[in-house]
């Protein structure tokens, strides 16, 4: 598991953490200074998010992968920014991205696509598809 930075539970009793080496070499340092200090000003905000977000999906491909979606906000200057904040986790927990954006598309398969949706339960999802 590596050193792990903090961990958290999702609505679904599933085990969330982030690595220090994760964080570090990922996070952080693949990405532009502006946008790893934004990443940096998010980190609480992903830890809020993965315990209550909007939606857990699971990604279109075979890596099991999900992304968490809810709200994210940013501030700069005397505005602050409200954004679609994802993250990205294994299948197994560990946290692999979270970003902000300015817009989201997600192709959704219909069986088993979504996951978790906090506004309803999972098997009024499963009834409605």
């Amino acid at each position: 598991m590596g050193n792990v930075r903090w961990k958290v539970f999702d609505p679904l009793g599933n085990e969330i953490y982030l690595t220090e080496e994760s964080f570090q070499t990922h996070i952080i340092k693949d990405h532009e200074d502006a946008d790893s200090t934004v990443r940096t000003k998010l980190e609480e905000q992903v830890k809020l998010l993965l315990q209550n977000p909007c939606l857990v999906i699971k990604v279109q491909d075979d890596s099991g992968r999900r992304i968490y979606l809810d709200w994210g906000f940013i501030a700069r200057k005397d505005i602050i920014y409200i954004r679609p904040l994802l993250v990205v986790t294994e299948a197994y927990g560990k946290v692999v991205t979270w970003f902000a954006k300015r817009s989201v598309n997600i192709n959704v398969p219909k069986d088993g696509g979504i996951i978790y949706d906090r506004r309803i339960s999972y098997l009024q999802i499963r009834q409605k598809i």
